[in-house]
């Protein structure tokens, strides 16, 4: 698998209806931003979307796993259980064996047995390199707020359990539900880190398929608190430069409510659209090389591949005190270039069926 990353910055959005995108550990509850009115999602929340996605539905080796031990055991007896049960090439080097889990090429990992690595034998033979550790080179902020207000909504839902002594016994419990959010998760990759992990494009992709449908249906997004989600739009900003930068990637999509609405009102996409215009900006400029993208909403596909779409989202109405409105169109040739950046992302699920 040929490496041909590079850096750049990820934005993924996603929709969710009267559910729980992320609970607080301790309390169960929502993470809220009481100033600014929007919930929160953490990293750790969608690495975990991935991983198990990965896991369950992909069969690939992860390192952070309910299968691994991991939250029930040690590093120890985590490493000794992939040693003695998933590794066919019977590496020794506990370096090694770590970058064979997809995860640790992903979002990073970390050994801390030291000398305690020797008494993990594979073969009869001992382990070294017990002290490593990989930063992951696709990283998430540590918490992603909505793109609306959202008024957190109070339910109460009851349990019922029948004992041996046919004994019922019942409680109340009482939770906060978000009635809808947009959320967007700012991501990036960078291509320096990917190369002590050794992570691949096709890594890479696996990860966006993972990001997409393990949020929206697959794997850990499919239980109580987490069913109404659907995910929306995946981009990837991809920079011509490794040492570019574009400033408020997070702040390039913004949405605008209809009909008046607040954004504590909005029940579906139906209530808002969403303006691109910052974002084809951008994409204008010589910092980007190009702009992946991925969704299954036809809109925001024309939003990106139709010459007239675009032509529309960038043609402005320019107004002057004491002259009539002018209408201003965007030049031909930026629209050419513009079309030229956009390309789609496809997963490698997707590359097998075409090669049917």
């Amino acid at each position: 698998m040929s490496n041909q990353l590079k850096k750049s910055e990820i934005l993924f959005l996603y929709e969710t209806s009267y559910n729980i995108p992320n609970g607080d550990p301790f309390t169960g509850e929502q993470r809220y931003d009481e100033e600014t009115k929007k919930i929160l999602v953490s990293d750790v929340r969608m690495k975990r979307y991935v991983r198990t996605y990965l896991e369950e539905i992909k069969e690939q080796p992860i390192y952070v796993s309910e299968k691994t031990g991991a939250g029930k055991t040690d590093s120890k007896g985590v490493l000794t259980w992939i040693a003695e049960n998933r590794n066919n090439k019977k590496l020794l080097d506990i370096a090694e064996l770590l970058k064979e889990q997809i995860d640790v090429r992903l979002f990073g990992g970390i050994s801390t047995l030291g000398d305690d690595a020797k008494k993990i034998k594979v073969d009869g033979k001992e382990m070294k390199n017990g002290h490593t550790q990989f930063t992951g080179p696709v990283q998430f902020a540590l918490l992603n707020p909505s793109m609306n207000e959202v008024n957190l909504r109070m339910h109460q839902n009851t349990t019922h359990f029948t004992s041996k002594a046919e004994n019922t016994q019942g409680s109340i419990g009482t939770t906060t539900l978000v009635p809808y959010s947009l959320i967007q998760i700012h991501g990036w990759v960078n291509p320096k880190v990917a190369e002590k992990t050794e992570m691949t494009d096709d890594d890479l992709k696996l990860m966006y398929e993972g990001l997409w449908y393990g949020t929206s249906g697959d794997g850990s997004s499919h239980s109580r608190s987490k069913v109404g989600q659907n995910s929306v739009l995946l981009l990837e900003i991809e920079y011509a430069e490794n040492n570019q930068k574009i400033y408020g990637v997070d702040r390039l999509i913004e949405l605008r409510p209809k009909n008046n609405k607040k954004g504590e009102e909005l029940r579906s996409m139906d209530d808002y659209e969403l303006d691109f215009t910052k974002l084809f900006k951008q994409a204008k400029t010589e910092k980007v090389a190009k702009i992946k993208f991925y969704t299954e909403i036809d809109g925001f596909k024309k939003l990106f591949t139709d010459k007239d779409t675009i032509i529309n989202v960038l043609t402005q109405l320019k107004k002057e005190e004491g002259k009539e409105d002018v209408i201003v169109k965007p030049k031909e040739e930026d629209i050419e270039k513009l079309i030229k950046k956009f390309e789609a992302i496809v997963f490698i699920e997707d590359k097998k069926t075409e090669s049917k």
